[in-house]
C-alpha cells in the first residue's frame, strides 16, 4: 500500500513572521514523501501553512544575492548551510504558480527563516510552475 506520508524536517523560526502573518514566528517544515513539495506549517495556528518548493529544482537558472541586512538578520556567514523555498499557489483552472520574487530563505544551522523581497525585476510573483502545453489555434 502506497500512502503519502509527511516527513518532519524540523522547526523554523521567523523573527519577523511571514508577510500577512507577522504575529506568527514558529513553523514546522515537513515534506511530502517522494515529492518536491514541502509544507511550512505554523505551530501557533494550525490553519496557517504554505506549500513550497525548492525553486532550483524547477528553475535551474534561478539566482539572486542576499542583502547584508538579510544575512545579518538570519546570522548567515560563508559557512552557513542555506535552503531556499518558493511559495506555491494553485489558481483557477488548476494552474500552479510559484512566487520567485519573494523566496523564503532559511539558515539551516540556526533554523531561522525570512521571506525576502528581491529587487530583481526579472522574477514574477506568479511564475507558472509547470508550463502548460500550448494549444494551437487553427
Amino acid at each position: 500500500m502506497n500512502t503519502s506520508q509527511k516527513v518532519e524536517l524540523g522547526k523554523l523560526f521567523f523573527e519577523d513572521g511571514i508577510p500577512g502573518f507577522s504575529h506568527l514566528q514558529f513553523f514546522q517544515l515537513m515534506q511530502e514523501e517522494e515529492s518536491p513539495f514541502f509544507l511550512i506549517q505554523s505551530t501557533e495556528e494550525k490553519d496557517v501553512g504554505f506549500w513550497v518548493v525548492d525553486p532550483f529544482v524547477f528553475f535551474p537558472s534561478y539566482e539572486f544575492s542576499l542583502s547584508s541586512v538579510t544575512k545579518e538578520a538570519l546570522r548567515i556567514n560563508e559557512a552557513s548551510p542555506v535552503a531556499v523555498f518558493s511559495i506555491v499557489t494553485i489558481r483557477e483552472n488548476n494552474q500552479t504558480t510559484v512566487n520567485l520574487k519573494a523566496p523564503i530563505v532559511v539558515n539551516l544551522s540556526n533554523r531561522m527563516g525570512r521571506q525576502v523581497i528581491l529587487q530583481e525585476d526579472s522574477y514574477s510573483i506568479r511564475q507558472q510552475l509547470i508550463e502548460q502545453p500550448a494549444t494551437e489555434n487553427k
